[in-house]
Formats: structure tokens, sequence, C-alpha cells
């Protein structure tokens, strides 16, 4: 053999196929395209395509004011919709600091069509959108930070279908000085008492935060879904995995056909109903996770009996599986539904 001979050029095609299909990281696959002509021939062919959009860097001029420059697609205003819900929230609940730790898509980024244009055969499609500042663990404390804590999930067709948001006030593990706190049960009589209105105003600005970000990401995807001829199923999470929005095959071609409707850079949403668990204070057994002022908010569309033929218990199962954290997320949401309490809110179009 020629000691100058490349290995890799005696692979089949539909080895490196497979090889690229299994690497479906977006950046690494477009610097391949770029070795050779048979990359660029064979990976534009992966169906199975990881996005991490990166951030956009601020331009400034001489005063230091951010200039604001208009692309055609995201444009900064689209940015703001999803960036105002958060920072509304982090001045309720009194966030540790103004940059608002928990504050997701609240910062400007490239439009994912100028990636995914070399793809034609994209069949799943995960997008990654940044955060604007990664939250810092808590230094010898041996806790998780007991920030507010937001995790949602929603399904989209070419509008809201469902969404299921868990939230509290803190996140924390268990110390051992609180061996002896009494755990708020559900069904309990300490869970049946009425929330007060200061808590469930702030409840519902979780919610509505949460419903603006998800409609917003749904606006986002709706160029890329249609240029897709192939796409069957669609991701959009965030650094952090506070929110996810999915969309399946059947629900994808709903948005196509439909041509979507937008309001202010975000997809208008339909008349809601949803329902609403709380525990003042909660703690799963075995993990030594609590959870104070636990929420969980299950909504649907008024309009979609798929939806409202499903129990709840379906929805959030479906909405919180996994393993690691996600488990103990999902325990707890399984939890807060088996209370006996139960809040019923409907909301207009917006």
């Amino acid at each position: 053999m020629n000691s100058n001979e490349n290995i890799f050029d005696r692979l089949p095609d539909d080895v490196v196929f497979l090889i690229f299909s299994k690497l479906q990281d977006a950046k690494s696959l477009c610097l391949s395209m770029s070795v050779c002509r048979r990359f660029q021939f064979i990976v534009p062919r992966v169906s199975e395509v990881f996005l991490p959009i990166p951030r956009r860097r601020a331009v400034l001029n001489d005063n230091g004011e951010e200039i604001v420059t208009i692309r055609r697609g995201f444009m900064n205003p689209f940015f703001r919709i999803l960036t105002k819900p958060f920072h509304f929230v982090s001045q309720i609940i009194k966030f540790k600091s103004r940059n608002a730790e928990n504050d997701c898509d609240s910062c400007s980024y490239y439009e994912p069509n100028d990636v995914l244009k070399p793809f034609e055969e994209i069949r799943a499609l995960h997008l990654r959108i940044p955060c604007h500042v990664i939250p810092k663990p808590c230094s010898g404390t041996g806790k998780s930070n007991s920030k507010t804590f937001l995790r949602w999930k929603a399904d989209f067709g070419d509008q809201l279908r469902s969404c299921v948001m868990l939230g509290a006030k803190s996140w924390t593990e268990k110390c051992r000085n609180e061996e002896n706190f009494q755990e708020t049960v559900p069904g309990s009589e300490h869970e049946q008492r009425v929330i007060s209105d200061g808590e469930m105003k702030l409840r519902i600005v979780w919610t509505i935060s949460c419903l603006i970000a998800a409609s917003a990401r749904h606006y986002m995807v709706q160029e890329t879904v249609k240029s897709q001829k192939m796409i069957e199923t669609v991701v959009v999470s965030d650094e952090s995995d506070q929110g996810w929005l999915c969309m399946n095959k059947e629900q994808i071609e709903e948005l196509k056909v439909s041509g979507g409707v937008g309001v202010e850079c975000r997809s208008r949403l339909p008349a809601l109903r949803m329902k609403m668990w709380y525990s003042e204070k909660m703690e799963l057994p075995g993990c030594g996770k609590v959870m104070d002022g636990a929420t969980l908010v299950v909504i649907w569309s008024a309009g979609n009996g798929e939806a409202e033929g499903r129990s709840t218990v379906d929805l959030v199962r479906a909405a919180f599986g996994g393993e690691g954290e996600e488990k103990v997320v999902g325990d707890f949401a399984r939890k807060l539904v088996g209370g006996k309490k139960c809040y019923v809110l409907e909301m207009n179009s917006f």
C-alpha cells in the first residue's frame, strides 16, 4: 500500500455517509463539505441535523451604543419579543442580579436558514438558541441554585396545541438541618389553602412568559420548516434547557398548509384552557430536591379536541420524561398532578 494513500478514500460512500449521519452537528458538517468534492456530495444527504445558533456580536458606535442592524428574517424587534417576558418575570420575582440568570433568548443570533441551505434531505432538525447569561453554580454550598425555576415544553402545529410548565420560586437541595421540615403533601389540608392573589399573579406571569417565548420560537422556525421539503420533526431548545418547542410530521404539514399566523414577531396564540396545581413546599423522597412554591400548569388550545381528549397525566408524561434531572422534574410534575385541588383558568387569544 502506498504510504501517501488516504485510507479514508477507500471507504464506500455508504460508510462515509453513516459516519456523517452520526455526527449531526451542523457546524462540523459544513466544515466537512469544504474538505473535498466527495464530502460536498455526501454531507447534504444527512437527515438529522443539530444546529447551535451562535450569538451575533453587537456592533457599537463611538458612544458605545449598539447599532441596530436590520436583516431579512430575524430582526431586533423579534428578539425583544422573546426577551421582554423573561425580564418582566425577573423583576417581579427579584432575581439576584439584573442580568437574569434564567434569561434565555435575550440576545440576537444568526438566521438558521443561512446555515441549513446546503442540507437538502433534513428529516429531524434540532435548533439550540443561546442564553444571555449561563447560570453560575453556587460554590461551597453543595446546593443547586436557589433561583426561580422554570421548565416548559410546547407542542405546535399551525398554532399552539398544548404546553406544560413546571415552575417554583426556588429549586434547592435539602440540607441536613432541614430534616424535620413539614412538606406540603398534594391533597392534604395544608395544600387545600387558597393561593394568595400575589402568588397567583406570579404564576400567571410565568405562564404568559413561557407562552410568549414558545410562540416566538414557533415564529422563528416557520420559514425553515417551509423550506425543508422532507422535514418530519423539529425541536427548538435553549442552552439552559429551560424550554422546548416540538413539532412532529403531522404538525409540520399542518403549518405548511396554513402558512402560519404571526403578530408582532411571534405566532398568534389561540384561546386557551389550563389547569394549575400548586404546593407551598414539596420534596421528592430519595433525591433530596426541594421546591418552594411548586406549580404545574397544563395548557391546551380550546379548539384542540385531541389535547382535550388526552388526560393531564398523559400530557405531563409526554412533556417531562428522560433520565437524570429531567426524570426528577417529571417526578415533581407527576406528584403535583396527583393533588386534589386544581385551579381552572381560561385565556383569550392574543
